[in-house]
């Protein structure tokens, strides 16, 4: 779709007007942002050509339901940390069995996308399967 006349003066991005995505879930439209971020690297002004790649391909309201969406996947490990330490040594809380369960599940995610970054672009399944195989319980 190619009608642009919306403006989203804190990023000097022209926006499709209408929605060429209708339908799109907020993890299609996400992963669509991640990949147009991405080409825009290549890219001699990486900032402005990413802010054209995305004003085409998206309206205001879907690219900020991509980035929302994007931001809830992001680890806030302060915010964790500051719930530890007000906690202190109070392991008989079920906020602190939820703190100790989020921290694990943080660190073998971690792992998890360590193993798809050093996979390669020829990835050798096992490489990855030993990561999933680490996170214990994950499969029956």
């Amino acid at each position: 779709m190619s009608t642009r006349s919306r403006t989203c003066p804190e990023r000097a991005v022209t926006f499709l007007q209408e929605s060429g995505k209708p339908g799109w879930s907020d993890w299609e439209l996400a992963r669509l942002a991640v990949h147009l971020r991405g080409l825009a690297m290549y890219a001699d002004d990486p900032l402005a050509d990413a802010a054209r790649r995305l004003g085409d391909a998206f309206t205001a309201d879907e690219l900020h339901r991509a980035d929302a969406f994007l931001e809830a996947g992001r680890q806030d490990t302060d915010h964790l940390a500051a719930i530890e330490a007000r906690l202190g040594k109070d392991a008989t809380s079920d906020e602190a069995w939820l703190v100790q369960q989020l921290t694990m599940a943080w660190t073998r995610l971690d792992e998890l996308w360590h193993r798809i970054d050093t996979g390669g672009s020829l990835m050798a399944n096992t490489h990855v399967a030993s990561a999933i195989d680490y996170v214990r319980g994950f499969r029956p």
